[in-house]
């Protein structure tokens, strides 16, 4: 969730397997060195944390890895990377406008090229977040299906996830998520990630039990759920004969400050989580900051 995925935010989300920054701008971190606060991929037990990016220039990537394996060894405590995903998903009018985001889902070459580029390293896993489209009319023409049968053709291990959020670009947040083409997109020799509308384990299992290639779909991802309550990745079916007790949500929120005064984020974190999460500790002070860190993150 964009600026609410701080680290103390992710390693109150016990039982989940994975999680992800807030969609960053490549650009940014290219230029600002004030954006690498904003990697905080502390160590956290269990979870594989990814570095969610956006970009639209295959010149940008190069770079990119360069920065992120320097700030990387001079700031070790944050050398706990798994992934590196390309955010194809943003509905922002401002990251659409730079093409990027959900204006890419349209644009299979583009992708795989960029895609391409991430792998050109090996320490770490790459993956990808889709919309169905920019609009109405891309999800009616299917536009996701022609990327999707492009990334198919990548032939590399680490590239390991594909999520796709079940709504176009326009839709508005109280629009239903439409899951119709679920059962061509898992067709797909794909590792897919299965987002919106999920909060729950038993959710997941009711919008994928009637999709015969459910091999194909290794799982989903829960963003709204998670603000309501960070226990709910708690259900997952982990295999493993584990139960995970659930929290209180006041304890939640104790622990959240805890974790905030291990590793502060930027205020506008402090603010959205206040905003969404009832479980924010009314003690924890919203510390003030400069003028370009406390209005929005780096995108």
């Amino acid at each position: 969730m964009e600026n609410v995925s701080a680290w103390p935010y992710r390693k109150l989300c016990v039982g989940t397997t994975d999680s992800y920054t807030g969609m960053l701008s490549m650009d940014y971190l290219i230029r600002r060195t004030k954006a690498w606060k904003e990697v905080d991929t502390y160590e956290i037990n269990g979870q594989r944390q990814w570095l969610q990016v956006a970009t639209v220039k295959e010149k940008e990537i190069g770079e990119f890895l360069g920065r992120l394996k320097r700030e990387l060894g001079e700031n070790p405590e944050k050398n706990h990377l798994y992934g590196i995903q390309l955010n194809a998903s943003c509905p922002s009018p401002e990251v659409i406008k730079l093409g990027q985001g959900s204006a890419l889902v349209k644009r299979p070459t583009k992708v795989v090229n960029l895609i391409n580029e991430l792998l050109k390293q090996d320490e770490y896993k790459v993956g990808i977040k889709l919309r169905l489209g920019l609009n109405e009319e891309e999800v009616r023409q299917k536009k996701i299906l022609s990327t999707l049968e492009e990334l198919q053709k990548i032939d590399n291990p680490n590239f390991t996830n594909v999520t796709i959020h079940f709504k176009h670009a326009r839709d508005p947040s109280y629009a239903a998520y439409n899951y119709f083409l679920l059962k061509e997109i898992a067709s797909f020799k794909l590792p897919l990630i299965l987002n919106g509308g999920i909060k729950s384990y038993a959710d997941f299992e009711r919008i994928t039990k009637n999709i015969p290639n459910r091999k194909n779909i290794q799982g989903y991802m829960i963003a709204r759920g998670a603000l309501e309550n960070p226990d709910c990745f708690k259900d997952y079916r982990r295999g493993d004969g584990k139960i995970l007790p659930i929290r209180k949500l006041e304890d939640i929120g104790k622990e959240y400050e805890m974790y905030c005064n291990e590793h502060m984020p930027k205020s506008i974190y402090l603010t959205k989580t206040k905003k969404y999460c009832s479980w924010f500790p009314a003690s924890l002070e919203i510390p003030e900051t400069a003028k370009d860190e406390g209005k929005r993150s780096f995108y």
